[in-house]
């Protein structure tokens, strides 16, 4: 059994993320260099930025306490384009219980151009494909069967430099006692096999 690692954004979206952490930075810069002229203004800074990272981190171990970490059980480490069949997603549960789970088979198309300040890069979604997951209840684990169809005409995996195809079997769970999360899971897709 091949088990690829869940890669998030664990927290849902990572703009939230970012911007707490930008936030944090920013006031903590202005925050020290206001310390000897106005103090009161300095400690409202650095409180004001601490806050929403402190925050994110709560909502983290929040989630750590009540769900384990999440994998992706695959029968093969590489599926061919025209594959059909199911992957398991597996996670286990301390406290919390699933309310909805949405699943999506996605590939997305990467390219880059140009070099060092003036590189570009370009992201298109060319397939996005919702499937139904099929949950059996567990008291101390959740497991996921996601019956995948990958289509014969898509492109299959590809890591150039400047251009990769990548394919992903990304998730959105809805819980109770703990914060929603998200899954992502790359799937490696290589041309068909002919046999003869």
């Amino acid at each position: 059994m091949n088990i690829t690692n869940d890669e998030g954004p664990v927290l849902g979206s990572g703009w939230i993320h970012m911007f707490s952490t930008l936030l944090l930075v920013v006031s903590w810069f202005f925050g020290f260099k206001l310390l000897r002229g106005d103090p009161r203004l300095a400690v409202a800074l650095l409180a004001g930025g601490a806050i929403p990272a402190a925050l994110t981190v709560l909502q983290l171990m929040r989630l750590r306490r009540s769900l384990g970490r999440a994998e992706l059980e695959m029968k093969d480490a590489v599926i061919p384009l025209g594959w059909n069949g199911s992957v398991t997603y597996v996670r286990p549960l301390r406290g919390a219980t699933l309310r909805s789970i949405e699943a999506r088979l996605q590939c997305e198309e990467r390219a880059s151009k140009g070099s060092a300040k003036q590189r570009k890069e370009w992201t298109e979604l060319v397939l996005d494909e919702p499937v139904t997951p099929q949950s059996s209840p567990m008291l101390q684990q959740l497991r996921v069967q996601i019956p995948l169809r990958i289509p014969p005409t898509a492109p299959p995996s590809l890591f150039e430099p400047d251009a990769r195809i990548v394919w992903w079997v990304r998730l959105r769970l809805r819980m109770a006692g703990c914060p929603d999360t998200r899954s992502s899971f790359r799937v490696q897709v290589v041309p068909a096999v002919v046999e003869r």
